[in-house]
């Protein structure tokens, strides 16, 4: 309240659903244009929380229906294209997708050279529902047969039960590095993480929360050149076809842990360029275009 009253902007993007009633106040006030930038369907989310009752999601999910539909919202920015058909109600839109800030990698077309270790990278937002408890005990069956193989894991733990998992995973493995904090870590560590990896890992859980979203960590590797073992989702497939940027492994299967990294192993990997697409500035001008349509 505060900033806005010293500020007094023209427009005021409010990125995240808490401060939306405030905002929505006042522009009655001030005469500001108001953007709300919807990073996540809150409300679906809230069934990835393993540690909500019944009760307690349903009075969230009524917290945060009520202060998502204030009045005055001159648009919404949408991170992913599902969210159109998530949320028919948020109108007028612009699908602002969390692709890669930077350049595209040049890359040639390669086969994983055959050695005794493979770094892997698991980075982002680290929950139950995003799979890195399964990863780590697939790592494990992978290290049985590649015993230099690394794992380092980065990235923000929502839930403090699960990252005290996380850390008992990972003890007597030296091999694993885990870096789990409890605030978001500023996006330039985690890029840095990709540098000398070999795969990244995205082994979530096919839940109808997660499953027609597109993880940044797909632009973000796409755009590096790393090569992603996926789950089966088809979207993702979908994604990374086009320049075999990835290949599917389910974690869940141990029995056949190493077969199926072998088979990753024989692929080709970005047999073309990923298309601009993937970066950011492909969709820079509508944004402008719209701010300035305000």
């Amino acid at each position: 309240m505060r900033i806005l009253l010293k500020v007094r902007p023209k427009i005021l993007i409010c990125c995240t659903y808490e401060y939306l009633p405030l905002a929505s106040f006042f522009k009655g006030v001030l005469g500001y244009k108001l953007v709300y930038d919807v990073q996540e369907n809150y409300v679906k989310n809230l069934d990835l929380n393993p540690v909500l009752s019944p009760e307690k999601k349903a009075r969230l999910s009524s917290i945060i229906t009520r202060m998502e539909r204030v009045n005055g919202v001159d648009l919404f920015l949408l991170a992913e294209k599902c969210y159109a058909k998530e949320m028919p109600e948020k109108t007028p839109f612009l699908i602002l997708e969390n692709k890669f800030a930077g350049e595209i990698k040049a890359v040639s077309s390669f086969k994983p050279p055959q050695k005794d270790g493979y770094d892997f990278l698991i980075s982002g937002t680290l929950t139950p529902a995003f799979g890195t408890l399964e990863a780590i005990v697939w790592y494990k069956e992978i290290l049985k047969k590649f015993p230099d193989s690394k794992l380092k894991i980065i990235g923000h733990c929502t839930v403090p039960s699960y990252g005290i998992e996380l850390q008992k995973a990972c003890e007597n493995t030296p091999k694993i590095h885990l870096k789990s904090s409890s605030f978001p870590i500023p996006h330039e560590q985690i890029i840095d993480e990709y540098s000398g990896v070999d795969f990244a890992i995205l082994p979530y859980q096919n839940r109808e929360a997660i499953k027609d979203k597109i993880p940044t960590k797909l632009f973000e590797s796409a755009a590096l050149g790393i090569p992603v073992l996926i789950g089966g989702n088809p979207n993702w497939l979908d994604f990374l076809a086009p320049f075999s940027g990835g290949f599917p492994i389910d974690f869940f299967d141990l029995q056949h842990a190493s077969e199926q990294f072998n088979a990753a192993l024989n692929q080709e990997y970005f047999t073309k360029t990923p298309d601009t697409s993937i970066l950011w500035k492909s969709q820079h001008r509508d944004f402008i275009t719209a701010i300035s349509s305000l």
